[in-house]
């Protein structure tokens, strides 16, 4: 059985990005993950890799980076038999964030304004 090379692994996923940038147009990090069903970091690590080709623009809106891919590589059409992406998603591990118990608490009671002499027999008292 052969091992997946960096190479194949990295130049798949830039592939199957490449081709999300071009049907959908610019997209954040976020809708590539929806987009593509990879992980951020499978996402990322195809981004450096079409960067590194030169492939994709970065702008910055706001506080989000925005992709989209160069004019001379929106123009190219590539077959739909070149790259196949599963239609499955990936099953992604929940975090099972548990919800605080619900604490009631009693309100207080309310007491007037003491006087020296009810202290005094409030002590004696007890």
């Amino acid at each position: 059985m052969n091992k997946p090379t960096a190479e194949s692994l990295f130049g798949f996923n830039a592939g199957v990005i490449w081709k999300a940038l071009n049907q959908n147009g610019a997209s954040n990090i976020r809708n590539l993950v929806k987009a593509t069903s990879l992980s951020r970091e499978e996402v990322y690590g195809a981004l450096g890799w079409l960067g590194r080709e030169d492939k994709i623009v970065l702008d910055q809106k706001g506080r989000a980076i925005v992709f989209s891919l160069r004019e001379e590589e929106a123009h190219l059409a590539v077959p739909a038999e070149t790259i196949k992406i599963d239609p499955a998603p990936k099953a992604k591990s929940k975090r099972h964030k548990s919800k605080p118990s619900k604490k009631v608490k009693k309100a207080r009671e309310v007491k007037g304004p003491v006087s020296q002499t009810e202290k005094i027999e409030e002590f004696l008292l007890h």
